[in-house]
């Protein structure tokens, strides 16, 4: 808050080569959630919550490839998943999903069948704004933003 900056965690040094790819804070605390290695091992990746004196724990699991994580209005944890399905070793267009867990670990899925997304925001409207066609070869990687309504 002040510009200085300074390294809260090495999260590798726990939890080895998990590729961390987004961050948010929600209530003082930072949450991260990782891609993981390739092959993709459906379920096997995470969100992990770090506090500013740099502990973690497992916030979330039994995800796959997180490259988004965000929270609502009411504290919920929204979770962009780049490719999902137990099939799915490498990046897989239209297996992209959004899922919503609530405080008590109960999911909702918000969107499915999302093409290689890369990440999320809410907007100051309350709606849900996702990269979609984030990466591939041309045409593929033009890319665009979804606007989502949340329930």
């Amino acid at each position: 808050r002040n510009g200085q900056i300074s390294r809260v965690i090495d999260i590798s040094a726990t939890q080895g080569h998990i590729v961390p790819t987004c961050i948010t804070e929600h209530n003082g605390n930072f949450f991260v959630g990782n891609l993981g290695t390739f092959p993709i091992v459906a379920g096997s990746e995470k969100v992990f919550e770090i506090t500013p004196k740099g502990d973690i724990s497992v916030a979330r699991s039994g995800l796959t490839t997180v490259v988004g994580v965000t929270f609502d209005r009411q504290g919920r944890l929204y979770v962009l998943q780049n490719t999902t399905g137990k099939n799915n070793a490498d990046p897989t267009p239209g297996t992209g999903k959004i899922v919503r867990i609530d405080a008590n670990g109960d999911r909702v899925d918000i969107a499915e069948h999302l093409f290689l997304p890369t990440a999320m925001t809410f907007g100051p409207d309350g709606a849900l704004y996702v990269s979609n066609v984030g990466f591939g070869p041309p045409p593929l990687g033009l890319g665009q933003v979804l606007k989502i309504q949340v329930p």
